[in-house]
């Protein structure tokens, strides 16, 4: 094993880790990650199942294939995280209309 896989893997276990921190009560949160950090671990242990999924599939390099899959999971974290964003704003404008009705109720002109 050379020193980039060792510390690429300590990277990702220690990343499992940090997300299973965040993610304490969200099992699918920890499910996925667990799953996607495991899944990197593998892919640096043994390089070349890259390249042999990726002619399975018809792209002809390994590193084609996880570009490919980087691209698709960066789109899917912005569209969540600006789902989180548009569900944080209607949250807030909801309590700001309540908290405009109560302070008009306790404060009539």
């Amino acid at each position: 094993m050379s020193w980039i896989q060792l510390l690429l893997i300590v990277g990702l276990v220690l990343l499992g880790f940090l997300a299973g921190l965040v993610l304490r009560n969200k099992l699918f949160g920890r499910l996925f990650f667990t799953g996607m950090f495991l899944l990197g671990i593998i892919f640096v242990v043994w390089p070349d199942l890259t390249t042999a999924l990726a002619q399975l599939i018809g792209v002809n390099r390994g590193t084609d294939l996880l570009l490919y899959l980087l691209i698709i999971a960066v789109f899917f974290g912005g569209l969540c995280i600006v789902a989180k964003c548009r569900q944080q704003d209607r949250r807030m404008t909801l309590l700001i209309r309540k908290l405009a009705i109560r302070d008009s109720e306790i404060n009539p002109k």
